[in-house]
């Protein structure tokens, strides 16, 4: 994981006096075609995106190319990148930003146009303009950002006779005794009921328990840091409830599929779930992300940044055009509707009141999702994923396993 200060940035960025405003005249005679690999297909609000733009007629025709997820996404761009027909434009992960900046060549915007860049990039709220700078390059808009926050099953938090009143800022120890108090009360009981809790088993929220104890996955320095007292710490508070039996550790996908069926009593996952979980069978209710008793809470956040990868100069000032429009206020109002939090500058509301945890934690501040460094950094978040199984099923102790991790992965990033 990287930090980086505002005044570091905001150093590297000239801001043009027209900040905030499209450019309405085409650029050029004949329109420029840019096609942008994304992780949306045509029923997506992105796409909208893309119609309100092209409707528009300012030279720049774009087109919205659904190429899978991130991670497949990612391995089309290398292969296209290395035939020498990198993307023009690509939505990237948060976490492939080292490998997209020193292996795929994702461009810095200001070497482009530097003003143009500028009057964009000012759309942003400082906090998070430092998530896409990557060794000094500004690679992209901050385009979707999430965050992990809590969602409880409203009906069985009820029937639990459990408190409907939630903390502002709720803690391990808070939920964990909740939890206990709804397996005790539910447990045998209930015609759906399976289990009290899930944390989600991957690198996201892992990394959420190691930040708030103090720690790191990769340092402000771009070092791996998980033989630190502090990720012991949070790694051992993390798979607590799994060792107690509160939490079945299930894949992402059967996780919501549990919570919405109400087999799943609380769980913490991506605030974009706010779109759906409060209006199905679960009737959810939205709290923070637990943070770690002593400690003060440093959560992260997950999603992706919108890139320019063209080479050529006349596609990447093209792809330029495209990116002032999703920087605009009418492009950020089309995107709202996706459900991820709101990071410019714009007053655009939030899509409804579950979104309000994930707000005040992106107004508390937040870090980038672990980015990791070196040419087969690609690879370094199914390595973690594996030790954080192995962790959670008791396989290996929590010391064991993150000094097993962070062997293996040393090994991995650092060639």
């Amino acid at each position: 994981m990287f930090e980086i200060s505002r005044r570091q940035f905001m150093a590297g960025v000239a801001v043009s006096a027209g900040a905030g405003v499209m450019k309405s005249a085409p650029a050029r005679s004949a329109d420029a075609a840019v096609e942008v690999s994304s992780p949306w297909g045509a029923d997506k609000p992105f796409q909208k995106v893309v119609d309100a733009f092209n409707a528009k007629k300012l030279g720049v025709t774009v087109t919205n190319r659904f190429d899978g997820d991130y991670e497949s996404a990612i391995a089309k761009a290398v292969a296209s990148t290395a035939a020498g027909r990198p993307p023009a434009m690509m939505i990237t992960g948060w976490k492939f930003g080292y490998f997209a900046r020193r292996t795929l060549g994702v461009r810095d915007l200001r070497d482009i146009d530097p003003a143009r860049a500028g009057a964009i990039l000012a759309n942003f709220r400082p906090s998070v303009l430092p998530l896409v700078t990557i060794d000094g390059a500004v690679i992209g808009l901050p385009w979707a950002m999430s965050t992990p926050i809590t969602f409880i099953n409203s009906s069985l938090w009820r029937e639990a006779g459990l408190d409907p009143a939630l903390p502002e800022n709720p803690d391990t120890q808070w939920l964990y005794e909740n939890a206990r108090k709804l397996d005790a009360a539910l447990k045998g009981k209930h015609p759906t009921y399976r289990s009290a809790l899930a944390l989600s088993n991957n690198e996201w929220t892992s990394q959420s328990f190691i930040q708030n104890a103090g720690g790191y996955i990769i340092d402000p320095d771009g070092k791996l840091a998980l033989d630190s007292p502090e990720a012991v710490i949070g790694m051992t508070e993390y798979c607590a409830p799994a060792h107690e039996g509160l939490w079945i550790p299930v894949s992402g996908k059967e996780q919501d599929a549990s919570f919405e069926s109400g087999a799943l009593a609380i769980c913490t996952t991506s605030s974009t779930r706010a779109a759906t979980f409060p209006f199905g069978h679960a009737k959810a209710v939205t709290a923070k992300f637990p943070g770690l008793v002593g400690h003060p809470r440093r959560l992260n956040s997950g999603g992706n940044f919108l890139a320019v990868y063209a080479r050529n100069k006349e596609q990447a000032e093209a792809s330029l055009a495209f990116l002032e429009f999703c920087a605009s206020k009418e492009g950020q109002s089309i995107w709202a509707a996706v459900g991820y939090l709101n990071t410019s500058l714009h007053d655009v509301p939030l899509i409804n009141d579950f979104m309000k945890p994930a707000a005040a934690q992106l107004a508390d501040g937040l870090t980038a999702e672990t980015i990791w460094p070196g040419k087969r950094g690609l690879e370094g978040q199914e390595v973690w994923r594996k030790w954080v199984s192995r962790m959670l099923l008791k396989e290996v102790t929590v010391p064991d396993g993150l000094k097993g991790a962070h062997q293996e992965l040393d090994v991995l990033i650092s060639g």
